[in-house]
């Protein structure tokens, strides 16, 4: 079977959740004997971690969503047996308009989020979206939170959820590590509340070490921030994959503050839960709240509230005990629900059932 998947960008040029999964699951699709390519906005053709990717020119983006008509050629022209959509990503769905029906391949979609920085768009994209996904042979969410709640997913019939693995060999504790401060790892966005964060740590009295792994256009005014109030915080760009394993399984908790929708699943909270990790998340109705169960793999707070984040964190400094069961429990819980071996074969399956109907 030969799969096409389409998105903006790719790991590793780009480290982002989404653009890791797509990376992991090409990989497994090759391993189990299927041909993958790999489209994306810009760059050109290469290959990159062993993957074939071709890049349609995108001259500009508008608030992260690419311009690039050149989808519209390469989904018609494609000799890929499915194609594997992997949304938000209007120039994509857009692009399929343009398409002969006669001329469309099989497809299914893996909805990785709602549409939230550009919500003024969806009234004129919103009904594109529903008669995209109505068309799709399987729409996959990453939690049924997500299914329930959002405004597009909600009484799609053909929609399933399958959440997002780690590989548990890699993704895996370390009994000899310290636990001694907390982490933060993502791209240091607005919708990722890293302000919410440091506006806990600052109210602190005797606030605890925190590194924050990522980076991102917020950097400056990060170490900024870090430094005008002299917080024990440490800023890491450019972590590799082996340094990043370290540091959740060194880390006390792993923290998720963010604020909006876009956080549809939060996958550093599966990474760090395999590591042994508890998490400390807001409480946003997606993935993010089904993924850590509170009291259980670790704490949930009131999303925005650094306050209420505070209260967590020292909640879980007053507890060893506790901090320790919920290391067990997270390890538990990744190695029932987010195997990646075990998720990544729903969805090939899914790419199957699409070829045959």
């Amino acid at each position: 079977m030969k799969v096409l998947q389409v998105y903006k960008d790719v790991f590793p040029e780009v480290h982002g959740g989404i653009e890791r999964y797509i990376h992991d699951f090409s990989l497994f699709l090759r391993s189990r004997g299927h041909s993958v390519q790999i489209i994306v906005a810009g760059g050109g053709d290469r290959v990159v971690g062993g993957v074939e990717v071709t890049g349609v020119p995108s001259p500009v983006r508008i608030m992260s969503n690419p311009i690039a008509p050149g989808y519209t050629r390469v989904l018609a022209e494609t000799d890929a047996d499915v194609i594997h959509f992997h949304l938000p990503l209007p120039a994509a769905v857009l692009g399929w308009e343009f398409i002969k029906r006669s001329g469309r391949k099989p497809y299914i979609v893996t909805y990785h989020s709602d549409i939230v920085r550009q919500a003024f768009m969806m009234p004129i994209y919103g009904p594109v979206l529903r008669r995209f996904l109505r068309g799709a042979s399987k729409v996959i969410a990453t939690s049924e939170n997500y299914i329930r709640t959002s405004t597009y997913l909600s009484g799609l019939q053909n929609s399933e959820a399958i959440p997002i693995g780690v590989d548990l060999k890699r993704f895996r504790p370390d009994s000899d590590a310290k636990k001694s401060y907390y982490l933060f790892v993502g791209r240091f966005r607005k919708y990722k509340g890293i302000f919410v964060l440091l506006e806990a740590w600052r109210k602190m009295s005797d606030p605890p070490d925190l590194i924050l792994a990522g980076g991102g256009g917020l950097v400056r005014r990060v170490r900024k921030f870090v430094e005008t109030h002299k917080l024990p915080v440490t800023v890491l760009t450019d972590v590799t994959d082996d340094e990043l394993i370290k540091l959740y399984q060194g880390a006390r908790a792993l923290i998720l503050p963010s604020i909006q929708r876009s956080e549809a699943f939060g996958m550093v909270q599966v990474e760090a839960m395999a590591c042994g990790t508890a998490v400390i998340s807001s409480d946003l109705p997606t993935g993010v709240s089904w993924v850590n169960r509170h009291n259980e793999t670790g704490l949930l707070f009131s999303t925005g509230d650094p306050s209420a984040l505070c209260k967590a964190v020292i909640q879980l400094e007053e507890s060893i005990e506790t901090g320790t069961e919920m290391y067990l429990k997270a390890r538990k819980r990744a190695e029932d629900f987010f195997d990646s071996a075990t998720v990544f074969a729903r969805v090939e399956e899914c790419l199957i059932q699409a070829t045959e109907i």
